[in-house]
């Protein structure tokens, strides 16, 4: 039986992509500023920020390049931005899960099975645990660790090795009264902080591979603490995580200067049209009021 083999597009040159923008009703007033964009930024993961100024491959009218590519760059600078948070978020949780751990059930109590709610997920923590020490095998700590201690690692050093992601997943196994311990440092309830950091590890990966933010939505609901449900924040928006991390950034000083900071790059991007992340006009007072 014979099929229809797929066949991929040609490759385009810079100076074609120009043509073809240009075809589709682009305004491009300095080519030159334009070619040097193409050649830094791939014309695909470019193309993608246009989304939302054209139909059916047309540009709305007068829609220029510089429009496209301010977008470009307010999305690069808010990815930026959101990593400076995220890592205060990562380390806090890092800090705080093996303070529990090891005053719970020992340096090494990641081994038994009893510290686990899914006790079948011990093993399999365990594997990926071992998979990260390896892959982390040439850092100082964990070469130190191997050759003083017999490659035992207690937890509050294995954790330093595991992803975020993976961070995430111990959370989320942990006995429930373990996840209580911790989430009381923040007075929240255990399954909204077990939420919160599986969206995080999502947005994380995205800032990560420079992946795009504007107008993408979650895949995963945000969910918010009983008191917020009123505010009708749409749970899929990437604004519905930015409203959460607020109880997760317990010193206050730092989250205001962060949230300072993002005032001032929304504010240097003004054209961008925000509501596509899910922001609302009260944003500021939102994020500012943390009771």
């Amino acid at each position: 039986m014979t099929t229809n083999a797929v066949v991929l597009k040609p490759p385009t040159t810079y100076e074609k992509q120009i043509e073809i923008l240009r075809s589709r009703g682009l305004v491009i007033s300095d080519e030159a500023s334009a070619l040097s964009v193409l050649k830094r930024v791939n014309y695909y993961r470019f193309t993608a920020y246009a989304l939302t100024f054209k139909q059916d491959d047309v540009f709305f009218t007068n829609t220029t390049f510089e429009q496209i590519h301010r977008h470009y760059e307010f999305d690069s600078l808010l990815r930026q931005h959101l990593m400076k948070v995220i890592e205060y978020v990562e380390i806090a949780f890092r800090t705080h899960t093996a303070y529990t751990i090891a005053h719970n059930y020992g340096p090494d109590g990641y081994k038994d099975e009893i510290m686990f709610f899914n006790t079948a997920w011990c093993k399999e923590f365990n594997e990926e645990l071992g998979k990260c020490i390896a892959k982390s095998k040439k850092d100082s700590f964990v070469v130190h660790h191997i050759a003083k201690y017999s490659g035992k690692f207690p937890i509050w050093v294995a954790v330093e090795v595991l992803t975020f992601s993976w961070l995430s997943k111990l959370f989320k196994n942990l006995r429930n009264k373990d996840k209580k311990e911790i989430s009381k440092q923040y007075n929240l309830r255990y399954e909204e902080i077990s939420n919160w950091l599986h969206v995080l590890t999502i947005i994380r990966n995205r800032c990560a591979h420079y992946s795009r933010l504007f107008n993408q939505k979650l895949p995963v609901s945000v969910k918010f603490r009983e008191s917020d449900k009123v505010n009708c924040i749409n749970e899929h928006q990437l604004y519905a995580m930015i409203f959460n991390l607020k109880y997760l950034v317990i010193d206050s000083s730092i989250w205001n200067t962060w949230v300072i900071e993002l005032e001032a790059i929304i504010e240097k991007y003004s054209e961008v049209d925000i509501r596509r992340l899910g922001f609302h006009e009260q944003w500021k007072e939102q994020l500012r009021s943390k009771c």
